[in-house]
């Protein structure tokens, strides 16, 4: 009789720490969103919307009311989309932003 209770607390404790074990790896998997503004060739990309311009891109940054952590220059004959994004970002106060850039630029 008690080594079946022993037993059943022995696997209990090995079940709960499988299970959070498991809770542990999956919390960790789950990556963190990061709010990007991407500059590439043809478009201007944040969150889920493409915009041709920086002026629709202040709209859609006024819209959201998300402000981006990493701003990313993708195409370096983009470099005047970039100021004039950068522009905005200073109009808007969001300035605690990380800057990528291509190193050839």
């Amino acid at each position: 009789m008690i080594r079946g209770v022993l037993i059943s607390v022995v696997l209990s404790g090995i079940l709960i720490f499988a299970v959070l074990r498991v809770a542990a790896l999956y919390e960790e998997g789950i990556a963190i969103g990061v709010t990007r503004i991407d500059i590439y060739a043809d478009r201007i990309t944040y969150r889920t919307g493409s915009y041709a311009t920086p002026t629709l891109l202040e709209i859609g940054l006024r819209a959201a009311n998300d402000p981006p952590q990493v701003l990313a220059l993708h195409d370096c004959a983009r470099q005047q989309d970039f100021e004039s994004v950068v522009g905005v970002l200073r109009r808007l106060d969001y300035l605690n932003i990380d800057i990528q850039m291509p190193d050839n630029c």
